[in-house]
């Protein structure tokens, strides 16, 4: 299957809108500064609506764990919004370092606890999509 077009590219991400109805969010290799995260994570909710099913399969394989106040942004400020748009379910393509790996299921665990969202963590992109694709 080729890949599907690719609605934003910036240094941090790029995400396109899937051809089996959800959105892929790709993190790239390396750390951030806080203005080109948040620009990745607003570009992911302009594509929320578009696609209406509420569901993203986020590939953090290569994501350095953001700073505590990008963390803090992304739950308080980027998620409540998200979740308005109908962000329901997250499919997690998640490996690097234990303590990153750590910081980022508390960081969905926080996540789920706050809102109606389901994370679900992957080693495999076709058990996520399988996944994602079973969700309501």
């Amino acid at each position: 299957m080729a890949p599907p077009p690719c609605c934003f590219a910036n240094e941090a991400a790029q995400i396109y809108r899937h051809p089996l109805g959800f959105v892929q969010h790709v993190w790239l290799p390396g750390a951030h500064a806080s203005a080109v995260l948040r620009a990745a994570f607003e570009a992911l909710l302009g594509q929320l609506h578009p696609v209406g099913a509420g569901k993203v399969l986020i590939d953090q394989r290569r994501f350095v764990t953001p700073s505590a106040p990008d963390t803090s942004w992304f739950l308080l400020d980027w998620l409540p919004r998200a979740v308005q748009q109908g962000y329901r379910y997250g499919a997690v393509l998640s490996a690097g370092p234990a303590l990153d790996r750590v910081s980022r299921h508390t960081t969905r665990q926080e996540a789920m606890r706050q809102y109606p969202i389901i994370y679900h963590r992957f080693d495999q992109e076709s058990l996520a999509i399988a996944w994602l694709l079973a969700q309501p």
